[in-house]
């Protein structure tokens, strides 16, 4: 029965209808006590007095109140009345991604932003071991400018009929069959956070192309939607978007592969090759242009396992795991008739079959790239012009390589701490650039680049030679010893390319995000915090500024004002001579670098004493991935995003 507008359950004023679905009817409503709306989720009176769904949703209720994060839905509360379960959350007033796509609002760029944020937020639960299950576009919510972009109905499983809660009640898994993963319709598969993966895959198909993922299967109904998704390669999006790149084809391929090994660990990494792949757009063909299909890239050539550098690091310290490996089997290239009809009726039975998105005109254009205007740079080793869009560029000095590849370029030769990438560099690479440990003149020009980027440290011969083989472009003089940041970097750099809009883009949302972070653990403000580094030859003090530093005090922490970094001083750090010293460490929180070799799983085995013995807030960072976004010189861009997701809520734990 449905609640009149004007009518008060549960104490909240009921101001309209927002939607239904399978298990009730969403209201906004006033809260009772405070000046302002909350939405308001009522199950069904029937689906009330069933004692398996009334577990599912207080228990699942309980789940999605336990989410902190500016990116999710956030839940007040739940209770009964009158026999009727419910759950108040917070209201958002504006649209939905679906409802966008519907509309022919939806843009490749505003597409990326969305999954982006959505990513962070299925990051954030996956961290805590909480499946979304229904990851779709009409859960992402948008205000009504696009300012904050919400994941909602968290793990709140959807039932649609009598036989599907039965279904249910067995154990078996609910999603909306066009996200589906092909575990989700196998019965013994194991299903782990790299099913919403394959969802949000899915999902950005969908936002890219106004078409839900297998649509010309789906005409046959849910037995053909089920059977794509176990048995097609995955779809295309320049089959129905010839104007973007084929680079986009690669990663919704990894996204939605069958086999879970063979997806993206995480949301952020498929976010971020999202993100990469259309930025590499080429300005949109003025008239129509014959499609021919082109094979795939390499989505991700770069799959040497990060490990510590020598000299630096000193072992790989095995990733947390979180997540059990799923027991899916691939299914036969060529399946008998009888066994494909069998699982595709299995498939059938298992899942719920949501409304699916009707066809929507999408502008899919790409991003406009301006013409490029010849400039001239004046840097530490001279004066270069560059006159055209560089085409192939070696992005060789610290930080370098992650302002290319965020401001949407591929690089054919960087370089990386002995030649590996952490996971939040690697994500970005979609081509097969070379990979160095050390500027090596031999390998870049074998890379046949048109520029080259260096702005670490270089002698006059090694200049020399480099200029020899392409234009180089080096630090800007006015930084040639102090005042060098990754936003200095990411600004000359976009420059060089002539991505300065894209440079101020990135910049604007790392302020905006950080901002949030920072309201968000409204805790840090003020707080005291010291970082220190832990290596087999020594600890030593992490100084301001440097990007560690700074990124603390990003997050409203105050850092330490006595470690402060000498005028033209080389490096970030100074050791500690005498260990004893760090009895007389003070401060709230405490920030351990581990690169020792005793390092592993976040504990304090092997520190040294007067470390072990530290009282205060410690915070032990000891992944190798953690550990070179910290490290990173000047820092960048993506190891800011890294640190976002990954770094916070290990700082926010008591």
């Amino acid at each position: 029965m449905a609640l009149e507008v004007g009518s008060v359950f549960a104490g909240y004023t009921i101001e309209r209808k927002v939607g239904s679905g399978g298990m009730g009817v969403v209201y906004r409503a006033r809260h009772p006590n405070l000046p302002r709306s909350v939405a308001i989720k009522v199950l069904s009176e029937e689906l009330s007095g069933d004692d398996e769904i009334r577990r599912r949703f207080l228990n699942e209720a309980e789940l999605a109140s336990s989410l902190e994060h500016p990116g999710i839905v956030t839940v007040h509360d739940r209770g009964e009345t009158d026999g009727r379960l419910w759950i108040s959350m917070q209201y958002v007033d504006g649209s939905d991604a679906e409802k966008e796509i519907k509309r022919g609002r939806m843009t490749p760029q505003r597409a990326v932003r969305i999954i982006g944020e959505v990513a962070a937020a299925l990051d954030y639960a996956h961290r805590r071991h909480i499946l979304h299950r229904d990851v779709k576009p009409a859960n992402f919510l948008l205000s009504s400018d696009d300012e904050r972009i919400f994941l909602a109905d968290f793990g709140i499983a959807r039932v649609r009929n009598p036989s599907a809660a039965r279904l249910t009640q067995a154990g078996n898994v609910i999603a909306s069959l066009p996200y589906a993963s092909p575990e989700s319709l196998k019965p013994t598969a194991a299903v782990d956070h790299r099913s919403d993966i394959y969802s949000l895959g899915g999902a950005l198909y969908h936002l890219l192309t106004g078409k839900i993922p297998f649509f010309r299967s789906a005409e046959g109904g849910p037995g053909g939607l089920a059977a794509a998704h176990l048995f097609e390669p995955p779809p295309r999006v320049t089959e129905k978007a010839p104007t973007l790149p084929a680079a986009i084809d690669a990663v919704v391929a990894k996204a939605m592969a069958k086999d879970p090994n063979e997806r993206y660990e995480t949301a952020r990494d498929l976010a971020d090759a999202a993100t990469q792949a259309l930025a590499a757009a080429p300005e949109p063909p003025t008239r129509a242009q014959p499609w021919q299909p082109t094979p795939p890239p390499n989505p991700n050539p770069v799959t040497a396992q990060i490990t510590y550098p020598s000299g630096h690091f000193s072992r790989p310290s095995p990733a947390p795991a979180p997540f059990s490996p799923p027991t899916f089997t691939p299914p036969p290239t060529k399946p008998r008739r009888l066994r494909r009809r069998t699982v595709i009726i299995a498939a059938v039975l298992m899942v719920i079959v949501t409304a699916a998105a009707g066809a929507a005109v999408l502008w899919l254009a790409g991003p406009d790239q301006p013409t490029y205007r010849a400039q001239t740079f004046t840097h530490v080793h001279g004066n270069t012009e560059i006159t055209a869009t560089p085409a192939r560029v070696a992005a060789l000095g610290p930080g370098d390589a992650d302002a290319v590849l965020s401001l949407g370029v591929q690089p054919v030769a960087l370089t990386a701490p002995s030649g590996q990438l952490p996971s939040w560099q690697k994500s970005a690479v979609t081509g097969n650039p070379t990979v160095l440990s050390v500027i090596d003149t031999a390998a870049v020009a074998a890379a046949k680049p048109d520029l080259i980027i260096a702005t670490g440290g270089l002698t006059d011969d090694t200049y020399g030679k480099l200029a020899a083989i392409a234009k180089t472009v080096t630090r800007p003089i006015e930084h040639a010893t102090d005042g060098w940041t990754w936003q200095n970097q990411l600004t000359w750099i976009g420059r060089i390319l002539g991505r300065q809009p894209k440079a101020e883009e990135l910049l604007n949302s790392v302020r905006s995000r950080q901002g949030d972070l920072s309201n968000r653990n409204s805790s840090f403000s003020g707080k005291s915090v010291e970082a220190v580094t832990v290596s087999d030859t020594g600890v030593s003090e992490v100084l301001t500024p440097s990007f560690a530093a700074d990124y603390l005090e990003s997050l409203g922490f105050r850092y330490n004002t006595a470690l402060v970094r000498n005028p033209g001083a080389a490096g970030s750090t100074q050791p500690i001579a005498d260990l004893n010293q760090i009895y007389q460490i003070q401060t709230d929180t405490l920030l351990v670098i581990r690169t020792d070799s005793a390092a592993g799983q976040g504990g304090y085995a092997g520190l040294p004493k007067p470390l072990a013995s530290y009282s205060g807030h410690m915070v032990i960072v000891d992944d190798p991935n953690a550990v070179a976004a910290l490290t990173d010189e000047p820092g960048s861009y993506l190891a800011t995003r890294y640190l976002d997701d990954h770094m916070v809520s290990q700082l926010a734990a008591p």
